[in-house]
């Protein structure tokens, strides 16, 4: 990005799936064990929507959480963005949903999809809007409701995921505080690595796990020394990593190479599993609080596609 920082985060929210699905609750219908899972993934629980829950309900949900904690009123809003990958349904999209429930009615409002990278992808478009002028302040989400296209059969897959969204909003900001840098990527090489939703198979969710393990442990780190290196930052200046939350062996080993102190790390995959695009918007309520003016944010996530993505945040 050119010239300062855009999109000052002013509110955070989230929502979750009112189901809780722990690990023992697993056992009972798989084949698989607490200890398993826990040691294989880092996750304890993970919570799956309930009847009459969508990812469109949990979006709305989130994206009010996040309007009251910036204090301020729906109809203020110019854009709502939502990155997911399992809307209710193909039309209308999560976005206009979210729009007319918060009373941000007329303005533009778009979906956008990769994977798990879906919030980072629609930061970058979020940002480049406001820094356009096309918009003053954004509804910036990450939604998903993975239990809906999740084969809760496949043990490979099913302790994995759970459902929950992320929402922040933006405001063009004071030119201190923002969004500095972006990176976008994809490969549709990788697509037999993952995929999901295919024509007759729609509850069907595969992924080759020891490859996509391979994949996050380069692509991470990667991305987080190329943003560091063209801004002229160094880890010390990071306070906080927001990695995607696949697996807690690929966050302490991209973790390693970044050279960030695990303390920095920013982990609620233990919560609340993989929630695929939520899971980078899940965490910012966590550390809003405790964030310093001046430090950093750096968020790096990957999904199917292959897609990855990340962001350089100035607190």
């Amino acid at each position: 990005m050119n010239g300062g920082p855009v999109g000052r985060i002013v509110g955070v929210g989230r929502a979750l799936g009112s189901r809780v699905v722990t690990n023992k609750d697993l056992e009972s219908v798989l084949d698989t064990t607490d200890d398993w899972i826990s040691t294989r993934t880092g996750i304890l629980e993970r919570r799956f929507v309930g009847q009459d829950e969508t990812c469109a309900t949990l979006a709305i949900e989130a994206a009010r959480n996040a309007i009251e904690h910036a204090g301020i009123d729906g109809d203020s809003i110019d854009l709502v963005v939502c990155g997911t990958s399992t809307a209710p349904e193909s039309m209308p999209s999560v976005a206009c949903l979210v729009g007319e429930s918060v009373g941000a009615v007329g303005v533009g409002a778009m979906d956008l999809a990769a994977a798990c990278s879906g919030f980072s992808y629609a930061a970058s478009v979020a940002t480049a809007m406001i820094q356009s002028g096309q918009a003053g302040r954004v509804l910036l989400i990450g939604a998903d409701a993975m239990s809906t296209i999740v084969d809760q059969s496949d043990r490979s897959t099913a302790v994995l995921f759970g459902d929950g969204a992320g929402a922040v909003v933006l405001d063009a900001g004071d030119g201190e505080s923002g969004f500095v840098d972006h990176i976008l990527g994809a490969d549709g090489r990788g697509a037999p690595l993952g995929r999901a939703g295919q024509p007759g198979d729609p509850n069907k969710l595969y992924q080759n796990g020891r490859e996509v393990f391979k994949f996050a442990v380069r692509i991470l780190p990667e991305m987080f020394e190329k943003l560091l290196s063209r801004n002229d930052l160094t880890p010390d200046d990071v306070q906080y990593v927001i990695p995607h939350q696949a697996n807690a062996r690929i966050i302490r080993s991209a973790a390693k190479k970044m050279d960030i102190p695990e303390e920095r790390i920013v982990i609620n995959l233990d919560r609340f599993g993989n929630t695929s695009a939520a899971s980078i918007p899940l965490s910012f309520p966590d550390i809003y609080d405790g964030m310093e003016r001046g430090r950093y944010v750096v968020t790096v996530g990957f999904g199917f596609g292959l897609t990855w993505a990340a962001n350089l945040y100035r607190i």
